[in-house]
């Protein structure tokens, strides 16, 4: 309510008493504030800490900062851990901005590897060039490789 309220600064001092009592989702708000204001390399050091208590959305969070400062390595890095730990929509979502900045090897790959942590959001239609397609309209085979379509 202090946050919405504009009273940034009560918020963050709720914040941190969440945050101490154990609260990861205080830390995740915290950063986002402070992603809000710029204050990147605060932002990043609160998700760094969520992260060490186990939260997939700092990680995913990480990962997007990353992306936007071009660290791609890094970013997959962060989203891979993230799928394996559970949450392979960060691959999804990390796949979506190489293919929307051109990148179509790279979104493929990262379609891949969402797909073999089991998400199936790769499999719904998205918009690929003006026009609703699917990666792959057969599914993929055990190995990998796009399903041929069947006659």
């Amino acid at each position: 309510m202090r946050e919405e309220a504009e009273d940034r600064g009560s918020a963050e001092t709720l914040y941190r008493r969440a945050i101490d009592y154990g609260s990861t989702d205080a830390l995740l708000h915290l950063a986002w504030l402070r992603e809000e204001d710029g204050d990147r390399g605060s932002a990043e050091t609160l998700y760094r800490r969520a992260i060490d208590y186990g939260s997939t959305d700092a990680l995913l969070h990480l990962a997007w900062l990353r992306e936007e400062d071009g660290d791609r390595e890094d970013a997959e890095v962060l989203a891979q851990q993230a799928a394996d730990h559970g949450d392979p929509l960060v691959l999804t979502h990390l796949a979506n901005i190489r293919e929307e900045a051109g990148d179509q090897e790279g979104a493929e790959t990262l379609y891949r590897q969402a797909a073999d942590h089991g998400s199936t959001e790769v499999l719904y239609p998205r918009r690929m060039k003006d026009e609703l397609k699917l990666m792959w309209p057969y599914g993929l085979d055990p190995d990998g490789v796009p399903t041929p379509r069947w006659r």
